[in-house]
């Protein structure tokens, strides 16, 4: 079984297109705003927190002196 056929490739193409419009209708109503779980989001600041100071870090041994 080939997934690949012209077939499935029109099937994808319109999936896509179906949730492109889904997107675009969602903006127009609600904005560009996504629901996320408190938890799941604490911890991507805390990841972005610390990517943001060993990046700090970084910098400071990278400085001229």
């Amino acid at each position: 079984m080939n997934d690949d056929t012209p077939d499935s490739a029109q099937e994808l193409a319109d999936v896509l297109q179906d949730v492109r419009r889904h997107l675009l209708w969602q903006e127009e109503t609600a904005g560009r705003s996504l629901l996320v779980d408190a938890k799941v989001a604490a911890e991507l600041q805390q990841q972005r927190a610390a990517a943001s100071s060993v990046r700090t870090m970084i910098a400071r041994t990278k400085a001229p002196e």
